[in-house]
């Protein structure tokens, strides 16, 4: 323990779980073939769930996919490699097979290599490309340890699980029997879209295509699909292992399911205010749209244009059935989204419009229910609660942990997590098995997920790490497996990661993003002045509510506005000092103080005394010299020294002058507070204290840190005035007290600011002011400079917003 920390205690809940993983499939013509034959081998892993399936085009992945992949929060993104056999299936003659004479081989002879090579995998750049774009849009395992850019720990998916990719069909407990899946022979939309419900147990067909359904298998499909009370899968999806007879399709487990051995869905965070998505539409990306929401917050439901959902008069089980999930919805605060990636926002209201048709009430007091048509880029990816598999019986284990706590706030361990064991004794008997454990601490402060170096997790840094950690998205999460040396003979307990790790406030995290890109970040001038003031006050919270808070108009009127007191106070509740430095009676206070009774004033100013940062104290002149000067009552006695000339004087009547019978007191700020109000720091104190109010969880955690100053080696190179973490939003503030940012100028200090923002994956750009409004040649330089930037990541620019009128009663956004 260093000498700026403290020793404590924390609870952190641990919960082991199997691999999150992104499968990268091409979204081309075949992409139904190539998403069933990605879920036919994640339904082969323990957990394979739980993956979701992502497709590219030509190696780029849309925008939308990519939030939802950084929302999904994947430990491993993985490429589905098409076999040789596949290739040579859909694209004949594709592979040039050389001789030994350097000439392509034809005919027999190539088709003899061929069949040597029919389950190779065939690499593909553009497959690999959409993989790092997504590797770069989320926070996989990686580290830059070395030195010489990012390390990450890659893995790879194939036909016979193994390594993290646990084969869950030769572990003991695992369902061995018939299973509900996606039959062979269906292909297209809906072949996916049932494959993605109940997963796929037997090697897809090829020659697939979308199925034709007679009244009976479709109205079943569809109130299956739509999670209808009752509703049975149709005899076609059934699959059999073996012999069987007399199987009972409502109790029958899904290909999904199976993979589920000893595990359990959870549900993390409160589950109030959740959206419930309905996707329409027949793409690659509409069903990876539908899949991630599912695997991410649950209640996603996605109906393929065969059953129906484009059809004049909607059939009555889409009808019912959706009607029935959005009145059951806004029975817990919560709404149904329609939404696609192929459809416009036009076509969306149109099929919203026929479902209301169709089925506008469900009972009495249901008048009420809607459903919301939102274009895709528009959908939240910040959800309330997320869900996911845990291991069962040991999910949200809670462990009291001793901790050191940093001057910053960081919060490192002492002593490490026990070791991660499975009490299971029959994953025990799978040796190979491996998994990942969640650490959430109570409460938790980091910046969560945005690809934090792995090696910044670990308490003691290290220069070896012995397990892999990354930021995730409820807190961090570390593999089971030690990776140092572990001798052959070792009880298995020892085997296991015992994890140290630290709980990053925001200033530390700050800094920790900096290093990533070679640079430092530390308070600047204004953020040490901020800084100290916090210090005298107790805190960061204690000093926004003072500089933002109702105060705020007294503790400015102390910059007097003219030498003469008459001018700058002319109802005689202040005194000037000099043209710029004025103090206040209690009377004077309470006068530009709205909205608090006299004792709540008095409150907050002896609070404010009590921290030195206002000063009670007299106004009065020297004998000798004649000036006027603030005497702190500290230093008052019936004989006081002058400031500025050290003479002597007496504290009588023609000290004070006025009023005659006994002196007023009067209240200063401390020169450190008059240096932040004459830079207008108070700015960033008054957004602070608006975006608290704002925040959606009044429970959660909300942190900032004020003025940070980024320097590559000692050169500056932007300075930053407020960045926000609140309800999982990271926000890149730039605050100003005139509102207008103009010319070259300003537009070199908001590329400054998406500089920033980029570095640190900010999610939100906020440009806020006192002035009453933004000037609309500001927002227009703004939007340009920001779409114009050309170092935005793979999530592409933050959402820009304005604020003005801070400070006032009708702040507007």
């Amino acid at each position: 323990m260093t000498s700026n920390e403290t020793l404590s205690y924390a609870s952190v809940s641990i919960t082991p779980r199997p691999p999150r993983v992104i499968i990268v499939v091409t979204g081309g013509e075949h992409w139904s073939y190539w998403v069933r034959r990605a879920l036919y081998r994640a339904d082969k892993v323990w957990g394979g769930a739980s993956f979701a399936v992502v497709p590219h085009q030509g190696g780029r992945v849309k925008p939308v996919l990519l939030r939802a992949c950084e929302a999904y929060d994947p430990d491993f993104v993985v490429t589905y490699s098409p076999t040789v056999a596949d290739v040579e299936h859909f694209y004949p003659g594709f592979i040039s097979i050389g001789g030994g004479d350097g000439q392509p081989l034809e005919g027999a002879d190539r088709d003899r290599l061929l069949a040597m090579a029919r389950t190779d995998d065939v690499p593909s750049n553009e497959d690999e490309a959409a993989r790092e774009q997504i590797v770069g849009a989320c926070s996989s395992y990686r580290s830059r340890l070395a030195g010489d850019g990012w390390h990450e720990h890659v893995m790879s998916l194939d036909e016979e699980p193994s390594g993290h990719f646990a084969s869950v069909l030769d572990m003991p407990g695992t369902w061995q029997a018939s299973v509900l899946a996606c039959p062979t022979g269906w292909g297209g939309a809906l072949g996916a879209a049932v494959a993605s419900h109940a997963g796929v147990a037997a090697s897809p067909s090829r020659d697939a295509e979308e199925p034709e359904l007679d009244d009976d298998v479709r109205t079943a499909l569809t109130s299956w699909l739509l999670g209808q009370p009752g509703g049975v899968a149709p005899n076609e999806l059934l699959w059999h292992p073996g012999p069987a007879f007399g199987v009972d399709r409502r109790t029958t487990p899904t290909a999904h399911e199976r993979t589920k051995t000893h595990l359990v869905e959870i549900v993390t965070g409160l589950g109030f205010r959740r959206t419930g998505l309905l996707v329409v539409g027949d793409s690659a990306e509409d069903f990876a749209l539908s899949r991630l929401w599912q695997l991410t917050f649950g209640n996603a439901y996605w109906l393929p244009p065969v059953l129906g959902m484009d059809e004049d008069t909607v059939p009555w089980p889409i009808g019912y059935g959706v009607m029935r999930i959005a009145r059951d919805l806004a029975r817990h605060s919560s709404r149904l989204v329609i939404t696609s990636m192929s459809r416009s926002k036009g076509d969306l209201e149109l099929t919203r419009d026929r479902l209301l048709a169709a089925f506008p009430t469900i009972g009495p007091g249901n008048e009420d229910i809607t459903i919301t048509a939102i274009p895709n880029l528009e959908l939240s990816w910040r959800q309330g609660a997320t869900v996911g598999l845990a291991v069962q019986d040991q999910w949200d284990s809670q462990v009291t942990v001793p901790i050191a706590v940093a001057e910053d706030g960081t919060r490192r361990m002492a002593a490490p997590l026990p070791a991660p064991v499975l009490v299971s004794t029959e994953l025990a008997t799978h040796s190979d098995l491996e998994w990942h454990t969640d650490v959430q601490w109570q409460p938790g402060h980091t910046v969560r997920r945005r690809g934090l170096d792995s090696q910044e997790l670990f308490a003691d840094r290290p220069a070896f790490m012995h397990t892999w950690a990354r930021s995730s998205r409820h807190g961090m999460t570390y593999q089971s497996r030690r990776y140092d040396v572990v001798l052959a003979g070792t009880r298995s307990e020892n085997t296991l990661a015992r994890a140290a790790l630290r709980d990053l406030s925001l200033a530390a995290w700050i800094r920790a993003k900096a290093a990533e890109h070679n640079l430092t970040a530390s308070p600047s001038d204004a953020g040490r002045r901020t800084s100290l003031l916090a210090k005298m006050l107790g805190g960061r919270r204690q000093y926004v509510d003072l500089f933002g808070g109702p105060l705020l108009p007294a503790i400015r009127a102390m910059l007097a506005t003219s030498a003469t007191s008459d001018k700058a106070y002319p109802d005689n509740d202040g005194v000037s000092l000099s043209s710029t430095e004025g103090v206040l009676t209690f009377a004077g206070i309470c006068a530009r103080v709205a909205d608090l009774d006299l004792a709540d004033v008095r409150d907050q100013v002896d609070a404010a005394l009590r921290a030195g940062v206002l000063r009670r104290g007299m106004v009065l002149g020297c004998a000798t010299c004649e000036q006027k000067q603030f005497q702190t009552i500290d230093k008052l006695g019936q004989r006081w020294p002058c400031i500025r000339c050290d003479a002597l004087n007496d504290l009588d009547r023609h000290a004070w002058k006025l009023p005659a019978d006994e002196p007023t007191w009067f209240y200063d700020l401390y020169p450190v507070g008059r240096h932040v109000l004459s830079a207008h720091g108070e700015v960033s104190a008054l957004l602070s204290a608006y975006l608290m109010k704002q925040r959606k969880e009044q429970r959660g955690t909300f942190d900032d840190v004020e003025e940070v100053e980024f320097l590559r080696g000692k050169q500056p190179q932007v300075e930053v005035d407020l960045v926000v973490y609140t309800d999982d939003v990271l926000t890149v503030a730039e605050c100003k007290s005139p509102g207008e940012l103009t010319g070259k100028k300003g537009k070199r200090e908001v590329l400054k600011k998406c500089r920033a923002a980029a570095w640190l994956r900010a999610d939100q750009l906020l440009f806020a002011t006192t002035a009453e409004e933004w000037t609309s040649a500001t927002r227009v330089l703004v939007r340009n400079a920001v779409s114009s930037f050309d170092e935005w990541g793979p999530l592409g620019p933050p959402r820009v917003d304005f604020v003005a009128g801070l400070g006032r009663r009708d702040t507007q956004v």
